[in-house]
């Protein structure tokens, strides 16, 4: 007999490679839905916020259903999306997506990340609904500045991010607003997947009367794939780190690092960052609060890559280091652990429930740069130690994100949630 699973996702999933073939997006949830649909008792639905209107759709093995969200097509609507709290249309857009529950009529409802206000459907139906934890605002929202200063940012983020209200302070500002109704949606929830000892403890908080099931991510294919396979680092080391434009993510700290590791000569190195470009808002923030070159300090700014790219970069530089100031269990770290390479990670949130300090990679404290200079400088002076732990890395994050297991890992938590209800 078939399960009927309706995932609610901030993401369009496996309709990206309908939606928006060219864009660089998908990530494991489009791994995960990949895996599920393959079993013949899973009749999987995925509903998503998009930008126009758009019938609902079958592709593969999943049926998809875009929810309308006004303002999101043109820039002056997502201007207005900025400068607007969208509360109000917290009650409407939910609406929309109990049409949808009504229509597909699961056993099941899936709903993927607290960040925004799909976890409210809770208030509507009495069909069991798990939710998964991606990020949690309230903590994040208490590091937003922890490594730039708020005014710092505010004096050095120029006059357009403000007059387009893109600035930091405006998304510390709605991650404040969407915090509160994070904590609204967790309040009301009864079945919690995460997978740190991070999340968990903040759930058993902001959730106390929830249960919480464990469960792991699917990563996407390539890392599956390709290893790390060095046998030498070279004279120059290769230091790569893959981070978004958010102010939290540390790219400070990779500035800081890089200046402490040319003053004192420590070793030859370059640094290349994935996922920003020198033209961004944060580099140009940190390139004018801290007076630096990036140029000069051998820091190189790759932009979004593919897949496929990035698991090539990976497999030829030399160190991955992971700087964020707040994760709770970051892809990307995940990613390096997977192909197997020598890793440097913060401590911060849930990082050390996905990597073992000194046996799979160091860990060190979030926004040290004296600490990172240290523990890139004592991996890249000791190749052996370097490789045996990214060995142990490898092993243990293949266990981890085991699909098999993930699968039916997953498969069990729906069966727990239609039992118990």
């Amino acid at each position: 007999m078939s399960m009927k699973i309706l995932w609610l996702a901030n993401i369009p999933c496996g309709a990206a490679e309908k939606l928006s073939p060219s864009i660089v997006i998908g990530g494991w949830l489009k791994s995960l839905e990949e895996e599920l649909v393959e079993n013949d008792h899973i009749n999987l639905s995925v509903a998503f916020y998009y930008r126009k209107h758009i019938e609902a759709f079958r592709l593969k093995k999943t049926t998809y259903y875009p929810v309308y969200r006004k303002g999101n097509g043109s820039k002056f609507g997502r201007l207005m999306n900025r400068m607007l709290p969208k509360k109000h249309a917290d009650n409407s857009e939910v609406k929309e997506i109990l049409k949808i529950v009504k229509e597909v009529k699961p056993d099941v409802i899936h709903v993927h990340g607290t960040e925004d206000n799909l976890g409210l459907i809770q208030k509507y139906t009495s069909i069991p609904v798990v939710v998964s934890i991606q990020g949690l605002l309230s903590p994040c929202s208490e590091k937003f500045f922890s490594g730039i200063p708020k005014l710092t940012a505010f004096i050095n983020e120029g006059i357009r991010p403000k007059l387009l209200f893109s600035s930091s302070v405006s998304s510390y500002k709605k991650i404040k607003r969407n915090a509160k109704r994070e904590q609204e949606i967790l309040k009301i929830s009864k079945n919690i997947i995460g997978r740190t000892d991070w999340d968990r403890r903040i759930t058993r908080v902001l959730a106390p009367e929830s249960k919480y099931f464990t469960g792991n991510e699917i990563l996407r294919l390539p890392f599956y794939k390709m290893g790390w396979e060095k046998t030498k680092f070279g004279n120059i080391i290769q230091i790569v780190s893959t981070s978004t434009g958010g102010i939290y993510k540390g790219l400070e700290t990779i500035v800081k690092t890089a200046q402490i590791l040319k003053a004192y000569h420590t070793i030859s190195f370059k640094w290349v960052i994935i996922g920003q470009n020198e033209s961004g808002t944060l580099a140009r923030l940190v390139k004018r609060w801290l007076k630096c070159d990036y140029k000069s300090l051998d820091i190189q700014f790759a932009g979004l890559k593919k897949e496929q790219e990035l698991t090539d970069i990976l497999i030829n530089s030399d160190i991955y280091c992971q700087v964020s100031h707040i994760e709770n269990s970051p892809n990307s770290l995940c990613e390096a652990m997977l192909v197997g390479m020598p890793v440097v990670a913060s401590f911060a949130g849930g990082t050390d429930s996905m990597i073992k300090n000194k046996k799979e990679g160091i860990i060190v404290q979030d926004g040290d740069p004296y600490s990172y200079a240290g523990a890139i400088a004592e991996m890249a002076n000791n190749f052996s130690m370097a490789k045996k732990m990214a060995k142990n890395a490898r092993i243990h994050a293949k266990e981890r994100h085991d699909k098999n297991k993930i699968v039916n890992s997953l498969i069990n938590i729906y069966n727990s949630v239609t039992i118990k209800s």
